[in-house]
């Protein structure tokens, strides 16, 4: 394998190791028919519109994927992502992470909380409705709007300028990221203006995809190489494991208090593993044939959860604010 080039990072985003090895090489091509065929970026946008989307913002042929030998982070080279006016649109929800930060969120006395990355504000609304002070920023100027218009405290702008979106505020209690971090081309600024925003005691929440998700584990149609289409850039620039989080944070003075994998829901996974291998073919269409492709893979999925080779979409990750750090201020 060989090391990357001069001008391209040299050491680990998370460990700051230089111990990385070359694991992949994708052909943007097969990424940008990948969006192409998806169509999440409007009816009234081609095909041929996304592909040029994707290589106008990617600025290169391939993409290559390095992996850290210390704490198994994986990244990107070139580390680039959808410019504002390209990125593809989304259907929010709350999804696992966000479920296991509202459940501590009922049990904890009012705080001042920071969402970055608060989409259409939904994660807000509910802990507001908590009691908790809660402010919300995001690149998308329609999502913070309908937040807005819904009484949210939220604004619009880069994420990349979080320190100066919330200056002129108190310093917050809790920080969220949820689904954000896997995105970052510079997570260290961003971390550097997060500890800038943070009480002394406050605790940080990341959710971002699982490292030993099902659609990683087994093949279908919407993988490339060793992960789906939407875990390479533009979209997906960083794959996290617990073990590159925790090393981050702590550089960055925090202290990892809680891991959690999100759980693999058996009829939920065989569902959606049908679906995939599915859909377009023939016989998806045929209710007999798709429910036994269901059992098929309720079988195969009982078996890796059995022995944990794989688990669901989401990883959590809870963190505190280390001592030490606030000791040398």
């Amino acid at each position: 394998m060989r090391q990357p080039s001069e001008g391209e990072a040299r050491s680990c985003a998370a460990c700051c190791s230089a111990d990385v090895e070359q694991v992949e090489t994708v052909p943007v091509e097969a990424l940008a028919d990948a969006w192409a065929k998806l169509g999440c970026h409007g009816n009234d946008i081609t095909g041929d519109a996304v592909r040029g989307y994707v290589f106008a913002d990617l600025k290169t042929r391939q993409i290559e994927v390095w992996r850290c030998a210390g704490c198994g982070l994986e990244f990107a080279l070139p580390r680039r992502a959808w410019t504002t006016q390209h990125y593809p649109a989304e259907r929010h929800s709350l999804g696992y992470d966000h479920q296991l930060a509202l459940r501590e969120l009922a049990e904890t006395p009012p705080i001042r909380i920071l969402d970055i990355g608060c989409a259409d504000g939904q994660f807000l609304e509910r802990a507001a409705a908590m009691g908790h002070d809660a402010t919300g920023i995001d690149f998308s100027e329609e999502d913070v709007l309908s937040a807005r218009q819904r009484g949210l405290d939220a604004h619009a702008g880069d994420i990349a300028q979080v320190r100066r979106m919330v200056s002129g505020k108190r310093r917050f209690n809790l920080i969220t990221l949820f689904q954000v971090i896997e995105h970052l081309t510079e997570p260290d600024n961003v971390f550097s203006q997060i500890g800038e925003c943070a009480e002394p005691d406050a605790h940080i929440m990341v959710g971002c995809p699982s490292d030993l998700r099902y659609t990683r584990v087994y093949k279908h149609p919407q993988r490339i190489d060793r992960s789906d289409f939407w875990d390479y850039p533009p979209q997906h620039l960083l794959r996290w494991t617990p073990k590159a989080l925790d090393a981050f944070l702590r550089r960055h003075g925090w202290e990892t208090e809680k891991i959690v994998y999100e759980p693999l829901a058996l009829v939920g996974t065989a569902s959606h593993m049908t679906a995939l291998r599915g859909i377009g073919t023939s016989w998806y269409g045929t209710a007999w044939r798709r429910r036994l492709a269901i059992l098929w893979w309720l079988a195969r999925v009982t078996g890796s959860r059995l022995t944990r080779s794989s688990t669901g979409i989401r990883l959590f990750v809870k963190a505190k604010r280390a001592r030490e750090l606030e000791a040398l201020k």
